[in-house]
Order: structure tokens, then C-alpha cells, then sequence
């Protein structure tokens, strides 16, 4: 993958990181769109690949990784699936068509990495091309919102304290940003709601320069007693609007889900 694509790309994957649909890869010669949904533990991601060169794609395959912590059941176009149990020749992609590709998952423990997904083709000039992806299946995809009044927020913040609980991070708006107001706070609670699926605690602080968020991670795992196993999350957006930054905190019981949110 050429260089300069590449801040493209992780642009197109965090976005749909926060986004039911959109598209994950393009160049000249393909389109890679994403349409995923969740209920609990539970995904259905739907991956559309399609020519947009003037010829056919040969010999198209599509290897995706199989983490311990997903159960994943795959179906698609005829030999597009490369699992590696013998040598697939893969499919043809004619131009102006797509390929197809549909991923079954339910999460079973806390992770912090995303899948990788490796396509690669020949076009019918001889060249070859491999694209190292990732799909966009990260620990937020299967969070529930929790709705926590400021007290009980407050109280179970000060119960997860301690150094494998928390995760913390300071970043910078974009320089070309107009700065941070009450509306841009108003966009990082959408963010949170929408795109995170965690509940908005509001009131927690008298600052409208803070969000406040909880959630519970769901897992199709089962404890002793048959239940699921579920980790409860909580969040804090602190805003410096003079230094143009923000302080990103999160607490939960399990170290891998702290730094996957």
C-alpha cells in the first residue's frame, strides 16, 4: 500500500469504529465498504468488495484473522475465502461487480485489537497486489449504555481506582479546528452515545467542559453459575479549551478493556 494512502486509511477505519457503514479502502482499482451491526455480544459484518478497474481482478482472496477471543462463522463469494487449509485459487471479480463477504461474530473475552483482514489479487496486466486491513470490530462494537446518576457515577469511579484499572490519554484537537466551545462538547457526547454506545452521565460535574459516560462490556462467556461474563465501564472527557486539548480517562475492572476504550 502506497504511503501516502495510509493516513486515509486509519481515517476511514476510526470512522467506522463510530459508524454502522461506510468505507474501510479505496484506490484505483478497489473499493472495500463496511456494513456491521451489534446486539450484545453479538456482530454481523457485512464486507463488499468492488472492481473499479477497467478489467477483471483474478485470483481475489481474503484471508481474515481468527482471534482466540471471537468466535467468527464466515460465508461469501465462492473461493473468495482464503482459510488457509488448502491453496485456494480464489475468485474472479469482474469489473463494476463486487464480491461479497459475511461475518458472523460473538465475542467471548476483553480485547484491544482489531482483526486484520489481508486481501490480495492479480489484474489481468500480471500485477499483484496485497492489502493489509483491519476490520473495524473493536471493543466499543459490543458495549450496552448504562444510564448512572452523578452520585452513583461518582461512586463507582472512586471504587475503580488504582493503576490496572485506569487508562489515560491527552490529545490535541486538529490545529485547523476552530477550538473548543460548548458545541464541540456537544459533538464529543454524540461521539460517545452514538459511536462508543455508552450512556451519557450527565451533571456529573458543574463544568460543561467535562463528558461523562458508562457502559457494559458484553461477552458471550459464561461464569460458573452459567451467566455471562460482563465488565462494566465508565469514562471521563476532561476539555482544555485554552490548551486546545483533551484528557481521555477510563476505569473499568479489566486492564484490556481500560485501554481498548
Amino acid at each position: 500500500i502506497p504511503k501516502e494512502l495510509i493516513p486515509a486509511m486509519r481515517k476511514a477505519f476510526s470512522n467506522l469504529c463510530t459508524s454502522p457503514s461506510g468505507v474501510l479502502f479505496e484506490n484505483s482499482l478497489l473499493q472495500v465498504g463496511v456494513k456491521h451491526e451489534y446486539v450484545g455480544a453479538q456482530g454481523r459484518i457485512s464486507v463488499f468488495f468492488g472492481n473499479l478497474h477497467s478489467s477483471a481482478l483474478h485470483h481475489f482472496k481474503v484471508k481474515v484473522d481468527q482471534p482466540d477471543h471471537l468466535r467468527m462463522q464466515m460465508q461469501g463469494t465462492q473461493d473468495l475465502l482464503d482459510d488457509g487449509e488448502y491453496d485456494s485459487a480464489g475468485c474472479t471479480v469482474a469489473t463494476k461487480t463486487q464480491a461479497k463477504l459475511l461475518v458472523l461474530v460473538e465475542v467471548t473475552a476483553p480485547f484491544d485489537d482489531a482483526p486484520s483482514m489481508r486481501i490480495s489479487f492479480e489484474t489481468e496486466e500480471g500485477e499483484r497486489h496485497d492489502y493489509p486491513l483491519r476490520l473495524p470490530l473493536v471493543a466499543t462494537c459490543f458495549m450496552e449504555p448504562v444510564n448512572l446518576d452523578p452520585g452513583a457515577f461518582m461512586q463507582r469511579w472512586k471504587s475503580l481506582e488504582g493503576p490496572d484499572r485506569e487508562c489515560q490519554e491527552v490529545m490535541k484537537i486538529p490545529p485547523n479546528s476552530s477550538g473548543i466551545d460548548e458545541a464541540y462538547m456537544d459533538r464529543v457526547a454524540k461521539i460517545l452515545v452514538d459511536g462508543l454506545k455508552f450512556g451519557w452521565c450527565q451533571e456529573v460535574d458543574p463544568t460543561p467542559w467535562t463528558v461523562s459516560g458508562a457502559a457494559t462490556f458484553r461477552t458471550g462467556a459464561k461464569d460458573a453459575n452459567g451467566n455471562n461474563i460482563n465488565v462494566g465501564c465508565l469514562v471521563r472527557v476532561e476539555a482544555n479549551p485554552k490548551a486546545n486539548a483533551f484528557r481521555i480517562t477510563t476505569r473499568t475492572l479489566h486492564p484490556l478493556c481500560s485501554k481498548a476504550i
